[in-house]
């Protein structure tokens, strides 16, 4: 049994979608697949792995083209990897490890400088030298418990926030604006594409999983759109205390937030508020009266893999300027190993390799994991991945590391 990686043409690009769902135990409708190719795949980025013997399509595999948003700013482009599968019939063949290689090597030539995933099982990928980069939390709330103690939105603002419902023709055309406002000051967020957008707000009944289709509500502050929601309700009759499920909400400034968030919380006939994929330093926990009411479960989000190391370190800011030598060591990246110096002035970084002594030894992975300041190097330390060489270089690591907040990837692909 021989094992090839084939491009992804409109010819086999049927059979590769419905190998994709297949490997996550779906069916697809022909639809969603035609929906797919139009709004949001790239051909060019996608690979089947195919067994020559049958001709069948038994791996999966590409990439989505972003821009993400690293710390202080500045966008680097990303390669969003998604639609991994390889069929339980041919696994542990090396398809799987295959067509990384080649999504990586082609993401390199596209000019790509990060790698980034959401895991749908969170050991596969640190062998490829990815590192959680972004931890999220998935909410729950009886609103009944929802009062504030704390707001940045006090009885007698004169902000003018005010909320207001907006149907899905409206909500299209006022939705991407905010996020993009959202995307530019947030680390971890990416871009969404207007055929992303498209692909993103597509309201059949088929995809709905028997809740309501969306509703939209704007914040509006002195006649500027500063943050939405969109959500469904699921109940059963008009007296049953059904749950709002918030599918995303964005917000722009701290007022749209709040008011954003006591908008929600002022609903009846509501049993609980459900959100997913919310920020891990997000407010709402310190404005609760009653905090312990938020049940909050957290679960990893993004991981990224730097793929051009250099430009990555000197794309991002710092908190602290002075000069550590990182070294790295990998198996599944020879090429990479050795020491990087960071010379960082004035919150830039120049990155240059070198044979001096290292002050610190790490993994890619774990470097990716500290890249967007969502993790300390402490807390690594402690678990065993971080090696202190020089005295003072974990603080030093710390300090220029850090940021100001946490990350957040409000998109998932």
């Amino acid at each position: 049994m021989n094992i090839e990686l084939r491009p992804v043409t409109d010819n086999n690009f049927v059979e590769w979608r419905k190998a994709v769902r297949h490997g996550f135990g779906q069916h697809v409708h022909p639809d969603d697949i035609a929906r797919l190719r139009n709004d949001r795949a790239e051909l060019d980025r996608l690979v089947a792995a195919v067994d020559t013997g049958s001709g069948r399509i038994i791996g999966t595999g590409g990439a989505d083209s972003y821009s993400l948003t690293v710390p202080g700013g500045a966008t680097v482009p990303m390669a969003g990897v998604a639609y991994m599968t390889t069929s339980v019939t041919h696994r542990r063949q090396g398809a799987f490890s295959s067509m990384m290689s080649q999504i990586h090597s082609a993401a390199r030539e596209r000019g790509d400088i990060i790698a980034g995933l959401w895991a749908s099982q969170s050991h596969l990928y640190s062998r490829f030298d990815y590192g959680l980069a972004i931890n999220s939390y998935d909410w729950e709330i009886d609103p009944s418990y929802g009062a504030f103690s704390h707001s940045p939105v006090s009885d007698d603002d004169e902000s003018d926030a005010h909320v207001y419902f907006v149907g899905a023709d409206e909500a299209a055309a006022m939705l991407p604006g905010i996020y993009e406002q959202m995307r530019q000051q947030t680390t971890g967020a990416v871009d969404r594409s207007p055929g992303r957008w498209r692909y993103e707000l597509f309201d059949e009944e088929r995809v709905r999983a028997r809740a309501s289709s969306m509703f939209f509500a704007i914040c509006e502050e002195a006649g500027e759109q500063t943050g939405y929601v969109a959500y469904r309700m699921r109940r059963v009759g008009d007296t049953d205390m059904g749950a709002l499920e918030v599918s995303e909400q964005v917000s722009v400034t701290d007022t749209a937030h709040a008011t954003m968030w006591r908008f929600l919380l002022n609903f009846d006939l509501v049993g609980k508020i459900i959100a997913v994929n919310r920020p891990a330093d997000d407010p709402l926990w310190w404005m609760l009266s009653d905090p312990r009411r938020l049940n909050r479960k957290s679960h990893d989000a993004l991981w990224l893999r730097l793929l051009d190391i250099p430009k990555a370190l000197e794309a991002r800011t710092y908190n602290a300027d002075g000069r550590l030598k990182i070294a790295l060591v990998s198996e599944a990246q020879p090429e990479v190993t050795g020491t990087y110096v960071l010379d960082i002035d004035d919150s830039q970084a120049s990155v240059n390799k070198t044979t001096d002594k290292p002050d610190v030894v790490v993994t890619p992975a774990d470097l990716a994991a500290l890249y967007m300041g969502g993790v300390t190097p402490g807390s690594l330390l402690e678990a065993g991945r971080v090696d202190v060489v020089t005295t003072g270089s974990l603080a030093k690591l710390h300090g220029m590391f850090s940021t100001d907040s946490a990350p957040w990837c409000a998109h998932y692909f």
